[in-house]
């Protein structure tokens, strides 16, 4: 007898697992950067930054933006920007705006994994 046979149900994790949500992440970290006039990162930089939820990749988002824009005023030979909205405040905005654009692209930006649906389907054939 098996070990494996009176399993009655499997439980996955969906980001990261089942669907690459990356691309989809990225677009609409760097829309909510664009939307508050900031540098945006491109997915290869966002992609580092996914992994610890929403607010943590706001945090993250913001503070490269924050010094990206910093060093290509220094760059420019420009006066650094002083922000009026403290750091915290716009960790929200830049999080409110995310979520309106990520509802926006996620569709589009998600993408089942190889062999994912098959996997998914052997499964529910066998009842699970």
């Amino acid at each position: 007898m098996s070990k494996f046979e009176d399993i009655r149900g499997v439980a996955f994790d969906l980001d990261g697992t089942l669907v690459d949500s990356a691309p989809g992440l990225a677009a609409a970290v760097d829309m909510a950067l664009y939307a508050l006039e900031l540098p945006v990162a491109g997915e290869e930089r966002v992609i580092t930054w996914i992994g610890n939820g929403a607010d943590v990749l706001m945090e993250r988002a913001l503070t490269w933006a924050r010094q990206e824009r910093a060093t290509l005023r220094k760059t420019m030979g420009k006066p650094p920007v002083d922000d009026d909205i403290p750091a915290e405040e716009q960790v929200r905005i830049l999080r409110k705006l995310f979520d309106r654009y990520y509802g926006e692209v996620a569709e589009e930006g998600t993408f089942l994994f190889p062999h994912v649906a098959d996997t998914l389907g052997a499964l529910q054939a066998k009842g699970l």
